[in-house]
């Protein structure tokens, strides 16, 4: 406990204006991609969709500098010595996937789609005298349809050429690939998403639905022991998600971003590695360490022990209430305004307040990962985030360009691992 204070207050002590300098420029860079999005989506839908993964990429990339300047102040992570353009983009292309996963189960993505919605629909109705029949391809209106799937196959096609024909093609290529991969995942997010609101819809139309609600109806009104079980039930799964899973889901973040290794990978992906063969081979083994990387991030949680983690949730709980009575205070400090004021000023007075809360956050996670890793028995280790071909490729000649000593890259093993040389 003594070693994980000391580890906090050396991170607080040493980055903090860095970490609120990274959040800050990540929020300013976000709101206006959603802004520019929307406004392009009044025009064109197709537009507009190709530009909002961008808003998300820009709190990715934000996320990710936080994390990756705290490291060095981590006694048992990983200190890779080439650091600078190959960790930042093998960290990015590594938490592309569970960073998608845990912004749209985390409702970011919703809530980006709704403002890009309406901000795009606001523009389209005004052009189109509030003639609804003429908005045609206007509106940013994101549905379940041919739109959303073509972008989602065409970017992961995208994304396979580059993976096949990555050696043959410049550095600057990488940057294609990255987005492709962020649009492909935003676009996958977002049509289960959709798919799964529509499920729900449907099911509440249903006729079992509502003799099920009836049954409960007539327990709670009956059997009031019964009710007050299930009621409780349901409080406490309310209760653990919101506890329990957000700060899980950004130490599994953090964990990919670090690039946490452990001796055992599952043997369902093990097997499937080992079998692939033919042009798409080196894509699905992209994707394959994507998920590896994914599952020993995760494998944190539960081998940090009962003891360390609830350590955590309890810490990560105390900074959400600190967090959510600081801005409390300072609104009861501003004191009561009309709602233009609100209007314009409440999403500042939030980021402000948020500038100084996140690196307490990122503080807390980031010290309860380093606790884990320095666990023995927890059997995980850290090495730089896992890069495929292309980011090898791009990071070399990205460092041979700009005279780093970035490291070469001998061969490249079976099964993806790095063997860099000075």
């Amino acid at each position: 406990m003594t070693q994980a204070l000391r580890t906090f207050g050396r991170i607080l002590a040493s980055h903090w204006i860095a970490l609120a300098a990274w959040y800050l420029g990540g929020e300013a860079l976000h709101q206006v991609l959603v802004q520019v999005a929307g406004f392009v989506g009044g025009y064109t839908s197709l537009g507009g969709l190709l530009l909002l993964p961008l808003a998300v990429a820009a709190r990715l990339v934000s996320y990710i500098a936080m994390y990756l300047t705290v490291r060095s102040a981590l006694a048992h992570a990983a200190h890779p010595a080439g650091g600078g353009a190959r960790e930042f983009l093998a960290a990015t292309l590594a938490a592309i996937l569970p960073f998608s996963a845990f912004y749209a189960a985390w409702g970011m993505l919703a809530a980006d789609q709704n403002e890009f919605f309406n901000i795009a629909a606001g523009i389209a109705l005004a052009e189109t005298n509030y003639e609804y029949g003429a908005l045609g391809d206007r509106g940013g209106l994101i549905s379940v349809g041919v739109l959303p799937v073509a972008v989602l196959v065409i970017a992961l096609a995208l994304r396979t050429l580059h993976a096949r024909y990555s050696e043959r093609l410049p550095a600057w290529t990488f940057v294609v690939a990255a987005y492709t991969e962020l649009l492909w995942t935003f676009m996958l997010f977002t049509l289960v998403g959709q798919w799964w609101a529509d499920v729900r819809e449907w099911l509440a139309g249903r006729a079992v639905t509502a003799w099920l609600n009836d049954i409960g109806d007539w327990f709670a009104g009956n059997i009031v022991p019964v009710a007050f079980v299930w009621e409780g039930a349901l409080w406490l799964v309310g209760l653990l998600a919101a506890v329990i899973v957000v700060p899980a889901g950004w130490l599994a973040v953090a964990g990919v971003i670090y690039g946490t290794t452990f001796d055992t990978t599952p043997p369902a992906l093990r097997r499937s590695r080992a079998a692939l063969t033919g042009t798409t081979a080196k894509l699905v083994r992209v994707l394959l360490r994507r998920f590896e990387d994914l599952w020993a991030a995760v494998s944190v949680i539960w081998r940090g022990g009962p003891l360390l983690i609830g350590a955590f949730v309890l810490a990560y709980a105390l900074w959400q209430l600190a967090t959510q009575a600081g801005t409390r205070g300072l609104l009861e400090l501003i004191g009561g305004h009309d709602s233009s004021f609100w209007s314009a000023y409440l999403p500042m007075i939030l980021v402000a307040v948020a500038a100084v809360a996140e690196p307490v956050g990122v503080a807390v996670v980031a010290t309860a990962y380093d606790a884990v890793i320095a666990r023995p028995e927890a059997g995980l280790d850290t090495e730089p985030s896992g890069l495929d071909d292309e980011a090898d490729h791009a990071v070399v000649e990205i460092g041979d360009g700009e005279g780093e000593r970035a490291g070469r890259v001998i061969r490249q093993e079976e099964d993806s691992e790095d063997v860099v040389g000075e």
